[in-house]
């Protein structure tokens, strides 16, 4: 990684950020890696891809510390530098303070995705010990009323907040996200307002699938394409990041490949079996990291996933609105059943996107 930092020493920081993310690609560094640590759970979200797999009890299949710490070592020697610790509910775990403090202490930037209810007591002063790069917390609501209804468990709203308070109290940085929905479409105005109460920053994310076990369920959930779009584009700040998004990877709207973006690439997903992925979606080009190891997988299963071709008869082939609509053939695989089947549903959010993005009226 020193090489490359060394190739680019001297540009302006937007510059080097391009220059230096177009080597990692090329030369395929895993730079970015999410690690889940569990698909269990301590609530009942609606809408959760993994929540089939949420057995109480740990699953005989979900590795143990040492195997983690092991993964996490051979991801360092692989040239990763950002790692999120994710789930599930990552703090279900007993030993999440062992696996997170020997993720820090080998100068990976951590972050931590969390439902903010068992942000508490030990996990505080460990976060305070070794800050990580960012704690998100997911907030389905401005009220305790829907998100708790939500997350089927009452009492989860509050304690979500009080993490958000104890986090800021201690001076660890924050984020907010929530998932938009049939059930809380209307709280979003509020819930924007409690991101910026807090001075955090706010993501949201319209692109239901169904579960990792094939349940169909959460997408009963999804608001319009028409709804989608008009929410994210009613944030002024939201445009400009679509907009400049847009204008940085547009070019990657054509080609041959069949996957366009960073997975598999620079950017992998880790399961709570241990098997490695291009991505979270992408389910087809798994590899145990416990027969070989991470360089292994890397650069053989996953690799090939990067070889595959498009369909030239497919209607994403050279359609222009690729970068906007979220193309993911994985997604399209969850959906659909194959990664060469694309979701209507994505298609009709691309074309309202491109539209919104290329309006001067919007976000003014």
């Amino acid at each position: 990684m020193s090489s490359l930092c060394e190739q680019t020493a001297g540009m302006d920081n937007e510059r080097y950020w391009q220059e230096l993310i177009s080597r990692i690609t090329n030369q395929r560094v895993p730079f970015s890696g999410s690690l889940a640590l569990t698909h269990r759970c301590n609530l009942k979200c609606l809408h959760c891809y993994a929540r089939e797999d949420a057995e109480p009890e740990m699953p005989r299949s979900e590795l143990g510390t040492g195997q983690w710490l092991k993964i996490i070592g051979d991801i360092k020697n692989g040239g990763c530098l950002y790692l999120l610790l994710t789930g599930g509910e990552p703090l279900l775990r007993d030993d999440f303070p062992e696996i997170y403090s020997f993720a820090k202490k080998s100068g990976f930037l951590v972050t931590v995705f969390t439902n903010g209810t068992l942000v508490a007591g030990r996990v505080l002063d460990l976060f305070q010990e070794l800050p990580p790069r960012l704690v998100e917390i997911s907030l389905y609501a401005a009220s305790a009323e829907i998100h708790d209804r939500i997350t089927g468990v009452p009492g989860s709203f509050t304690r979500a907040l009080q993490a958000i308070d104890e986090l800021i109290g201690r001076k660890i940085r924050i984020g907010l996200k929530s998932v938009l929905m049939t059930l809380n479409e209307a709280e979003f105005p509020a819930i924007e307002g409690l991101a910026r109460q807090y001075g955090a920053r706010f993501r949201l994310d319209a692109a239901l699938f169904p579960t990792l076990a094939g349940g169909r369920s959460p997408l009963d959930l999804r608001v319009s394409p028409e709804r989608a779009v008009e929410r994210e584009f009613s944030d002024p700040d939201r445009v400009r990041e679509w907009r400049e998004f847009y204008r940085h990877y547009r070019g990657l709207a054509t080609g041959e490949k069949l996957y366009i973006c960073g997975a598999g690439t620079r950017t992998f997903h880790v399961d709570p079996t241990g098997h490695l992925y291009p991505c979270l979606m992408v389910r087809e080009h798994g590899h145990s990291l416990l027969s070989g190891g991470f360089a292994r997988a890397w650069n053989g299963e996953v690799a090939r996933a990067r070889g595959e071709e498009a369909d030239a008869g497919s209607p994403c082939f050279d359609c222009r609105e690729k970068i906007a609509c979220g193309y993911c053939p994985g997604f399209f695989a969850m959906e659909n059943g194959s990664a060469r089947v694309p979701s209507p549903y994505l298609c009709a959010v691309g074309k309202l996107r491109q539209a919104a993005i290329n309006s001067e009226s919007v976000g003014e």
